[in-house]
């Protein structure tokens, strides 16, 4: 689900930002007040990207906040557990390091 969010907010993003790349292109070739508009609504959409990208980093930062409090919960609950599973993890990690 999460990932499916990341995934519709990047896609968002693209596309605000090939906007305004569309608008300021289009304001290059205008001159006076439609330039001064093109210009004015590329900022716009810039802004929009901006606050969009801030919500996603907002998002991924809860989302680790969240692991994190998971994986502590678990070590103080499961100390032995976390242990053992860390010991396999470093045995694997191991056995690939040295096959190279």
């Amino acid at each position: 689900m999460r990932n499916t969010a990341l995934k519709n907010a990047r896609r968002d993003m693209q596309a605000l930002v090939r906007e305004a790349q569309l608008t300021f292109r289009e304001a290059s070739n205008e001159t006076g007040e439609k330039a001064n508009a093109l210009i004015s609504k590329g900022i716009g959409l810039l802004d929009d990207t901006l606050t969009k990208a801030q919500q996603v980093q907002s998002a991924a930062i809860d989302s680790g906040r969240e692991m994190v409090t998971t994986t502590d919960e678990f070590v103080h609950e499961n100390p032995w557990r976390a242990i053992a599973v860390s010991l396999g993890i470093g045995l694997l990690a191991g056995i690939c390091i040295s096959r190279k």
